[in-house]
């Protein structure tokens, strides 16, 4: 048997160039998959910005402005379009009066997969009137943030009716080992089919730091600040007398210290400002600035 070397060179020659285009398209479309996520929030971000604008730059120095109840409820949309806002500064600059909004729809609701990934600071302000009821919405996870994968902080939730299946007053649920509920507090009613927390349900992943729920709560499974889980709860005031009463005794397996029992008074949230500082890491990438608690006007 012959072997003609030329004609067997020119078709290993086309094999390999065949081999080396499958592999480069599939490098490019390996890559492109990689990128779609930011392409998609690249998009995602220009249509919410063409849609909603809000003063500021969304930096540390110069956050963007929540300063009414049409800007809160234009950031819940931005949010539940699909904009993450990974590691961009919201800035509450008023008491916002929900009022008028029967049903507020939370920020980032569970069934859709959404969730802020910014900073939302209140800077000491308040939200009155904050009512959600999730028969009227898909999720049956409800709170002001339905997930919550960043930061909210220096916020008072001081009136209003939230209730669903699983409730908390800032968060149904965590959606990243980032988020976090820091010198925040809430007088709104919650109530729930399965459980309640005052500040968060389940919260695994996440810390609670210097938070006080002062609302009354109704479920079957009801506790202070979470119902279910979270990873840190520290320097959290409870009015009911033990820790049994802040967590629930079965499903929690976090870390719980440094908590107090108080009264209905913001001065029992300042007591432990300073505290709040030191267990507090402002890391290379964000700065969280805790503030002390004013009087209700």
């Amino acid at each position: 048997m012959t072997f003609n070397v030329r004609k067997i060179a020119k078709t290993s020659f086309i094999v390999l160039t065949y081999i080396v285009r499958i592999a480069l398209a599939g490098a490019i479309l390996w890559w492109c998959f990689g990128r779609y996520n930011e392409w998609k929030d690249f998009q995602v971000f220009h249509q919410w910005n063409d849609h909603y604008e809000f003063e500021g730059d969304g930096s540390y120095e110069d956050p963007y402005l929540i300063q009414s109840a049409d800007d809160l409820i234009r950031f819940s949309d931005a949010v539940n379009n699909g904009d993450y806002f990974n590691g961009v500064y919201f800035r509450q600059t008023a008491d916002i009066d929900l009022a008028e909004c029967d049903n507020f729809v939370p920020i980032g609701t569970f069934d859709s997969g959404y969730m802020f990934r910014g900073i939302y600071d209140g800077a000491g302000h308040r939200i009155y009137n904050l009512n959600i009821n999730a028969n009227k919405l898909e999720s049956r996870f409800v709170g002001l943030f339905g997930r919550l994968g960043g930061v909210v902080m220096n916020l008072g939730i001081e009136s209003g009716r939230i209730s669903g299946d699983y409730v908390g007053s800032f968060a149904a649920t965590d959606g990243s080992y980032d988020a976090m509920i820091i010198n925040c507090y809430n007088r709104a009613n919650l109530y729930a089919i399965v459980r309640c927390g005052g500040i968060a349900d389940n919260f695994t992943s996440g810390r609670i730091l210097g938070c006080a729920n002062y609302g009354h709560l109704a479920g079957s499974v009801t506790c202070q600040i979470v119902s279910y889980n979270c990873s840190t709860i520290s320097g959290c005031c409870n009015l009911q007398g033990s820790h049994d009463y802040m967590v629930p005794t079965d499903t929690f397996n976090g870390r719980l210290y440094d908590c107090y029992v108080g009264s209905n008074d913001e001065t029992e949230l300042n007591r432990y400002i300073e505290a709040y500082k030191l267990l507090m890491v402002n890391t290379e990438d964000y700065t969280y600035d805790i503030m002390p608690w004013e009087p209700v006007a």
